[in-house]
C-alpha cells in the first residue's frame, strides 16, 4: 500500500470507524499530543492509523496525531477541505512548518507588531508556492497525492524521497467541513481555542511568537 499518498482515507471515514470511547482512550495515552510533531491539544486532534488500515482497531495501531500532521498522510483530503498548499522549504522540516504555521496563525489576530510580523512571515512563506510550481508544474497537494498513487511504479514510489525531498505541505487558515447539505470552516473556531486561555497559545507571549518569525524570516 502507498501509505503518505492519502491512503490512510478521510476525516469523515475515520470518524465514522472510530468510536468516540477509543478516540478519548488514544488521546489519553498520549497525553492528547501529536505524536509526529509533539504538539499538545486537549481539543481538536485527529487519530492516525499507523499502518493505513482504517479496519486495524488495535490501541498499537492509533496514534494520537495534529490536524497539521494529519494532512500529511492524507493528501487528498486536503484537497476537500482546502486547507494546505504545497511549498518549496527545504530548510525546514515538516514538524517545525507546523509550529510555524499555528504561531503565525495565532499571532495574526493580536494587535501591534506581532500581527504585522505574522503577515509579513505568512507572505513570505507564501512565495515559497512560486518555487514549487516551477519544479513540479503545480502547488496542489491532491495532484501530488494522485501522481504518487497512481501513477508511479512501486520501485518510483520506494525511491520517492530523492524526488519531493524539499516539498512541504503547507496548512492554510481553513479546514471545510461538510455536514449533511452544509459546509463551513471549521479553521476560525479551532484557532479561537488555540488562542484561549485553556487552550496551548494561551500562556505564550509575543516574544516567544517573535523568535520563531526571526526564524522564517531567516529562512524564507
Amino acid at each position: 500500500m502507498k501509505s503518505g499518498a492519502g491512503s490512510s482515507g478521510s476525516t469523515s471515514s475515520i470518524k465514522n470507524s472510530l468510536s468516540k470511547e477509543l478516540k478519548q482512550k488514544i488521546f489519553a495515552r498520549d497525553d492528547n499530543t501529536c505524536q509526529c510533531c509533539n504538539f499538545q491539544s486537549k481539543k481538536y486532534q485527529e487519530i492516525l492509523f499507523v499502518n493505513g488500515n482504517q479496519r486495524d482497531l488495535s490501541e498499537h495501531n492509533l496514534k494520537t496525531i495534529c490536524i497539521f500532521c494529519y494532512q500529511c498522510f492524507n493528501l487528498d483530503s486536503v484537497s476537500v477541505m482546502r486547507s494546505g498548499v504545497l511549498l518549496w522549504l527545504p530548510e525546514i522540516k515538516q514538524a517545525d512548518l507546523h509550529h510555524i504555521a499555528r504561531a503565525i496563525y495565532v499571532a495574526r489576530i493580536s494587535q501591534g507588531p506581532v500581527a504585522e510580523a505574522a503577515r509579513k512571515s505568512l507572505d513570505a512563506l507564501m512565495k515559497r508556492r512560486d518555487a514549487i510550481r516551477a519544479r513540479i508544474g503545480t502547488d496542489d497537494p491532491f495532484i501530488l497525492a494522485t501522481v504518487l498513487k497512481d501513477y508511479l511504479t512501486d520501485s518510483h514510489y520506494a525511491n520517492r524521497n530523492t524526488k519531493i525531498d524539499g516539498i512541504r505541505l503547507f496548512p492554510l487558515d481553513r479546514r471545510i467541513i461538510k455536514e449533511a447539505d452544509l459546509e463551513f470552516n471549521q479553521f476560525p473556531q479551532i484557532l479561537a481555542y488555540w488562542r484561549s486561555k485553556d487552550g496551548p497559545f494561551g500562556g505564550k507571549t509575543p516574544q516567544k511568537w517573535f523568535d520563531i518569525y526571526h526564524q522564517i524570516q531567516n529562512s524564507a
